[in-house]
């Protein structure tokens, strides 16, 4: 198989490749931006904005005790019979002994997935069973901008894994193929929609050849270069392992810039005028760029390559798969979270409760989890495929109290992730260095250990003892971090920037570990470009991560923890 190229050359030492990589992958976004996003995105004047009302009524906060009563979300609808084959025991070896991509660590340090580079594609479903028909959309994009490769595209589906290291396998390629372009559409109004409707390129049938996992569906050019990638999951046959990851397809999709706006910024000269043309309603009928795209190299990629090369099994799920089939989890001794899961409907928030309540183990290997309360309605394609995020209670035209999307801290609802996290955020774009507080006899790492260099991407959390946290929790790491930046963004007032690893068990006999970094998953492992924590630190968070994911794949773990 021919190797693999990327438009990236960067050659320099560990943390400074780091460093330029995020600033390169900076600076070309905000080019494309400033060229193209801006100049569309006018089309939709700053005056228009959401109708706001009268606002809601602040809520008791929901308690500890309260949650302890929670209960699993019924099915939205029936789970589909799964016909991937059954999954043997040593299944994670075995797919490790399988030929993979000519790819090394520092192909996977340069891969970029947060732009275009000539073409882009989407697909018709964030995850699959085997026996589905996945439609794959794909256009050629930005030849106004820049001067792209011409000819054929091929379109490839990459299972990752580890592979002896190369860190993903090819199950299905197209032909060559020529690609057209098409256009965007966007909705004059307030919510700022931005959707493509390009026809079907291809559709894939997902059969039994393909081996279930997190999968990268992408864009090749004639010399090999990676245009686009998009995410897919294929359902293992439920409870084939017993941990699940859960992939945070909302959050990477409420940071999608494709098209001129994410959740959080649009076009405009300033800040403030950014803020206001962000979209209300963001598409997954649209490829994956900006930081969403950049998010699935770092919690998702990263996460998933560190399991199987330490031979540990779990079945994947999207969170939309949560968000309709609450039931899948209880088919598992415990959930897996990467990264930054971000954006929580209400129903994924309660199946975690409930999991929590049911003996069930949750580990965490990131931070700023479950912030945002987001509700999902359908696109032309199907069910669950537009994200509503306005931010503003006033502004939001839907106003149920597990429905509006606004913070779940808010006192509107009051309805803190804590009840599961037992932390909320106490600093964005921190870096520095925690250190060993309380190490519980369970886990064995030397009571000096220190996790050294975290990113100042990184985003942290805090125990933060309110009425909705548990009562006891345990703090393995702590240490007061540095802003970024020169204002404390995303600071909590009067709360400085401390990461807070914990741990708590609770009556059921879960046991749940919340990392309090966000960029833990990527610090696993060295395919991750936008790691920086030395070696020493890394080997520390590997001891970690690889006793707590031993340990929380026995239901009911916590009653045994001391």
């Amino acid at each position: 198989m021919a190797r693999l190229r990327f438009t990236s050359k960067i050659k320099s030492p560990f943390v400074i490749k780091t460093l330029v990589l995020l600033l390169v992958g900076s600076l070309v976004t905000s080019l494309i931006f400033t060229l193209f996003i801006i100049r569309t995105d006018s089309e939709v004047p700053l005056a228009i904005q959401p109708k706001v009302h009268s606002d809601l009524v602040n809520q008791p906060m929901q308690t500890w005790e309260k949650s302890l009563s929670t209960i699993f979300p019924k099915d939205a609808s029936n789970y589909s019979v799964n016909t991937c084959k059954t999954l043997p025991s040593d299944w994670v070896r075995q797919e490790n002994n399988k030929q993979g991509v000519q790819m090394t660590n520092s192909d996977w340090q340069h891969l970029d997935l947060s732009t275009i580079n000539g073409s882009a594609l989407w697909l018709s479903q964030t995850s699959a069973n085997c026996g589905d028909k996945v439609e794959i959309h794909a256009s050629l994009y930005g030849s106004k901008l820049f001067t792209f490769e011409s000819g054929p595209r091929t379109i490839e589906a990459l299972r990752i894994g580890w592979y002896g290291g190369s860190g993903a396998r090819e199950i299905w390629k197209s032909k060559p193929i020529k690609l057209k372009q098409f256009g965007i559409k966007k909705d004059r109004n307030a919510t700022r929609l931005i959707e493509t409707n390009w026809p079907t390129t291809f559709t894939i049938p997902i059969t039994k050849d393909w081996t279930p996992g997190f999968y990268l569906v992408l864009t090749r050019s004639q010399s090999g270069v990676i245009e686009n990638a998009a995410p897919l999951v294929v359902h293992s046959p439920l409870g084939s392992s017993n941990l699940m990851i859960m992939h945070s397809f909302i959050t990477w999709q409420t940071y999608n810039s494709f098209g001129g706006a994410s959740a959080y910024l649009g076009g405009g000269a300033t800040k403030a005028e950014q803020r206001l043309s962000r979209t209300r309603v963001s598409s997954f009928d649209r490829p994956i760029i900006g930081s969403g795209g950049f998010s699935i190299h770092r919690d998702a990629i990263s996460l998933v390559q560190f399991m199987e090369k330490n031979n540990i099994s779990a079945d994947q799920y999207s969170d939309i798969d949560v968000e309709t089939f609450p039931s899948i989890i209880r088919s598992y001794s415990g959930v897996v979270l990467g990264g930054h899961e971000e954006y929580f409907t209400r129903r994924m928030m309660d199946s975690m409760i409930a999991a929590r309540n049911s003996g069930i183990n949750i580990a965490i290997f990131g931070a700023n989890t479950a912030v945002w309360q987001t509700r999902l309605t359908e696109s032309p394609v199907g069910k669950n495929r537009r994200v509503i995020m306005y931010r503003s209670a006033t502004e939001d035209p839907v106003i149920k109290l597990d429905q509006v999307t606004i913070k779940y801290e808010d006192p509107r609802i009051n309805y803190p992730a804590t009840q599961f996290t037992a932390a909320l955020t106490s600093g964005v774009h921190v870096y520095g260095n925690i250190k060993a507080k309380s190490i519980p006899s369970w886990l064995k790492i030397s009571q000096n250990s220190s996790i050294n260099g975290i990113s100042p991407d990184s985003e942290v959390e805090k125990y933060l003892p309110t009425a909705a946290a548990p009562p006891k929790v345990g703090i393995i790491f702590a240490g007061t971090l540095n802003f970024r930046d020169a204002a404390a963004v995303g600071a909590r007032p009067r709360i400085s920037p401390v990461a807070n690893t914990i741990w708590y068990t609770t009556p059921s006999g879960s046991a749940v570990f919340n990392a309090g970094v966000m960029t833990w998953s990527c610090d696993m492992i060295d395919t991750c470009a936008y790691s920086t924590v030395d070696e020493k630190s890394r080997q520390v968070i590997d001891d970690v991560s690889l006793q707590v994911l031993k340990l929380w794949q026995i239901k009911g773990i916590g009653k045994t923890l001391k």
